[in-house]
């Protein structure tokens, strides 16, 4: 780690650049961008931008090994201290998907439907492979 970044307990700030991660384990792709489209607006207002974000796969996926999922944001202001703001905007992003996060009964009945969604995908592939 350079002098010039800072170690967050999940993402770095570097230069401009604030990168987060969340375990897949924990958080699906729709959770972070509900999360995130409900603070764009106060990231807005910071000057920090939205760059993006994705999956990293891991060279040998395992049930102890999950995908990480990163979020890139970027300071595009000019008149102040960009760790400073990426800090606050760090916050933002958790407080929005804490906000975004959906009900237990909701995110149980999501998770079911993925669930069975993958089930029949599977099913489908062998049924192809005539299995």
């Amino acid at each position: 780690m350079s002098s010039s970044e800072t170690r967050l307990p999940y993402g770095t700030i570097s230069g401009k650049k604030l990168t987060m991660q969340f375990s897949a384990y924990d958080m699906d792709l729709p959770i972070l961008a509900a999360g995130l489209r409900e603070r764009l607006d106060v990231l807005h207002e910071l000057d920090v931008a939205f760059a993006g974000f994705g999956t990293e796969i891991p060279a040998n996926v395992s049930d102890q090994s999950p995908v990480m999922v990163k979020c890139f944001f970027e300071y595009v202001g000019k008149d102040s201290d960009s760790a400073v703001i990426l800090k606050k905007a760090y916050h933002v992003v958790w407080s929005g998907m804490i906000d975004a996060f959906p009900e237990l009964g909701e995110w149980a009945a999501a998770k079911a439907d993925m669930s069975e969604l993958t089930a029949a995908q599977a099913d489908m592939l062998r049924a192809r492979k005539g299995q």
